[in-house]
């Protein structure tokens, strides 16, 4: 159909009155509408158009006949024609998204509202949202049918961009003005609409409760608000006593979920059918299946598991889309956004990094990151890829190559025989040249921290001037309410983003020290040690990496201060828990025990102590304190077990070669490096003792 084309800029045309037999087309296409008899509507409709070429409410109301007779199918011409209409009212897609244009016209209202539906249905929520904020200052004198429609998309798009808070103030706008001494009747929120106002209602009041209901327990659990979310969903299910509907199911199932009942939530997951694939709505069931599964499992420390049913997961919303029913062209308009691609990527990608295949979990959330770049947490994730891939754990320096590298060789025949020391297990990193180039090198992680740093709010300690007294509780409520988005997860509180500041700090520090930037990671690691929510594990780091700073910086007493193994008090991973009201943990509902997602090395106190002790021998021999550092070394690896590291052998060979004790470290190295010395005899008799050689000559 090809619409005339108006100037955008130009004055809007005059609308001629309205004669007698028009307004009879009027009702009478209104009452075939309102019949769903679409066809005679959109005929009637045409014959209306063609007298009244300048009346936008005409052309509008024949744009959306003309869609519903398509089935919802035609969304391009829809989109099309749409637009038309609105560059006729001199409202083009510019003016629609400009936060400074207002709403000239309430009669307009509803243009405005099918245009928000349709960017809704396309996943632009911010857009939608733009678009429809335009209709708020008209919402009082509006039909009562249509200012509801608005209020109930309004409320879908501020969650869907995560702000709970802006949600949870239209629910409560709308409970007063629509439930409060008025009947009130259903409608949706998810089709065009025509501006007749002559729609009848769907259902009972009791429906509309129930929708409320849903959009309140829904802002609840993104403020991880659990008891207030339990109530909330006892009301819904007493709207439906004698049926549980896939909504509350859901609901319910997340609920248990984060308050950690993880085994109830899998068993909740279980009790659905699994008979429909697409529902209603345009989403694909079995999808939201295993993708719920897999994030149960993950929490549950089964990676691997959780792996497999994502792949489950992508493999169902990928055959959901190349469904033959449900075509490009076909699909309806509600099923335009079904898929779920980049979120399932995203997923996967944190599987797969817990699963240790950093390659490919870095290349899953590189694909993530094009459309979630906002989130902090997501840039965190690409760095610990890059980390984990060039430095997958500790232990690889536990292993026999990394040891057999102490000694590279041998020289010379008899007495003159000589070993060759190696020159350290620091080998010449991958570079790929550029850290804007997606790759897992120290390089990009360093670019990635640095993103997800930018993306935080200002850290709260870097203020100089303290608040005064009776600012501190506004400031503290004020922070407590802050919400960071954290698409395509909910916006994180403050308490979260401070934990997430740490680990990115802490990150920081270590990407900062390997790729040789030292001041910068001296300025990474004071600040991780100053945070107030710091976990043990990460302020035992943040002392290691400072020490090794300072060694850097030939600062070494400055050093030692770090490093003193009887200050250690706790090494968790596990941030500090939030002071919580006890009353919302049910006590007759134990939750599963929580701790680390991924193993963390030491584990016990005695190792962690035993490893600081034995940077604080490194610190002492590169200071001269041979003694000292001899000591400290001896008590470390009676600690430590075997087998050793080999940075142990470096610095004991080290020691042994600066103090002269010769025969001490030939006992190392036939003990630890035979195949490197011959057989000989006046060896064997050294050797008796070789077992307790670091303790004897300590």
């Amino acid at each position: 159909m090809n619409e005339p084309k108006y100037d955008e800029n130009a004055e809007m045309p005059s609308i001629p009155a309205i004669t007698p037999s028009q307004s009879d087309l009027m009702k009478l296409a209104t009452q075939e509408f309102d019949k769903k008899n679409f066809s005679a509507a959109f005929s009637l409709m045409g014959k209306l158009a063609a007298q009244r070429t300048t009346d936008p409410k005409v052309l509008h109301n024949k744009v959306v006949a003309e869609f519903y007779q398509s089935g919802l199918k035609n969304k391009d011409d829809f989109n099309k024609n749409l637009q038309s209409v609105c560059k006729l009212i001199r409202y083009g897609p510019r003016r629609l998204s400009s936060e400074t244009e207002a709403l000239e016209d309430v009669d307009q209202t509803v243009i405005f509202y099918n245009q928000s539906v349709l960017l809704y249905h396309h996943r632009q929520y911010k857009a939608a949202l733009e678009v429809l904020e335009k209709v708020v200052p008209s919402l009082e004198p509006l039909e009562e049918n249509l200012s509801r429609k608005c209020v109930l998309l309004l409320i879908e798009l501020y969650l869907c961009t995560y702000q709970p808070e802006k949600a949870m103030g239209r629910i409560a706008y709308f409970e007063k003005t629509y439930f409060i001494g008025k009947p009130a009747t259903q409608i949706t929120a998810d089709r065009p609409t025509s501006s007749s106002g002559g729609e009848r209602s769907d259902s009972s009041v009791d429906a509309l409760r129930y929708k409320i209901g849903l959009y309140k327990t829904r802002c609840l659990l993104m403020f991880k608000s659990l008891k207030s979310s339990k109530r909330e969903l006892k009301a819904l299910l007493a709207i439906h006593p004698n049926q549980q509907p896939l909504s509350v199911t859901y609901l319910k199932c997340y609920l248990d979920y984060l308050r950690g009942n993880y085994k109830k939530a899998m068993k909740g997951l279980s009790s659905l059918p699994q008979t429909q694939v697409i529902s209603e709505h345009g989403e694909c069931l079995t999808m939201m299946y295993y993708n719920n599964l897999a994030c149960i499992h993950f929490q549950m420390k089964k990676h691997h598991l959780g792996a497999l049913h994502l792949r489950k997961s992508l493999q169902e919303n990928e055959n959901a889309i190349k469904d033959p029913r449900y075509t490009e062209k076909d699909r309806p308009l509600n099923m335009m956004g079904m898929s779920r691609h980049y979120e399932l990527l995203y997923n996967m990608g944190i599987q797969l990094l817990h699963c240790g295949k950093s390659q490919p979990a870095f290349d899953c959330l590189i694909q993530a990151v094009q459309v979630y770049q906002t989130n902090p947490r997501l840039w965190l994730r690409l760095a610990e890829c890059c980390i984990q891939y060039n430095r997958e754990n500790n232990d690889e320096d536990r292993k026999l190559e990394k040891r057999l590298e102490v000694i590279q060789g041998s020289v010379g025949n008899g007495i003159h025989r000589k070993l060759i020391l190696g020159p350290g297990l620091k080998k010449e990193k991958q570079s790929s040249g550029s850290s804007a180039i997606p790759a897992t090198t120290y390089e990009f992680a360093s670019l990635c921290l640095r993103n997800a740093l930018f993306l935080l709010p200002e850290d709260p300690l870097d203020f100089d001037s303290a608040p005064s007294p009776e600012n501190v509780d506004a400031s503290k409520s004020q922070q407590d309410m802050l919400m960071v988005p954290a698409p395509p997860g909910n916006p994180m509180r403050s308490v979260e983003v401070a934990n997430l500041r740490c680990s990115i700090l802490c990150a920081a520090a270590y990407v900062s020290l390997s790729l040789n930037d030292h001041l910068m990671a001296l300025n990474y690691a004071r600040n991780l040690l100053r945070q107030p929510r710091i976990s043990g594990a990460q302020r035992y780091l943040g002392n290691l990496y400072m020490a090794e700073v300072l060694v850097i910086l030939d600062r070494i007493s400055d050093a030692v201060n770090h490093l003193k193994p009887e200050d250690l008090e706790v090494i968790s991973p596990c941030p500090p828990e939030e002071k919580t009201d006890k009353s919302e943990k049910e006590k007759d509902e134990p939750t599963e025990e929580k701790g680390p997602l991924y193993p963390w090395s030491p584990k016990e106190m005695i190792h962690a102590k035993k490893i600081m002790q034995y940077n604080l021998a490194v610190t002492y021999a590169i200071r001269g304190d041979f003694d000292k550092s001899n000591a400290n070394l001896s008590e470390s690896v009676a600690a430590i077990g075997t087998p050793l590291p080999a940075q142990m052998f470096f610095l004991k060979l080290y020691l042994d070669l600066m103090e002269g004790r010769r025969i001490t470290a030939q006992n190392v190295i036939k003990d630890h490096f035979g195949h490197m010395t011959p057989n000989r005899v006046e060896n064997q008799v050294i050797s008796k003792s070789s077992s307790n050689a670091w303790h004897d000559n300590s």
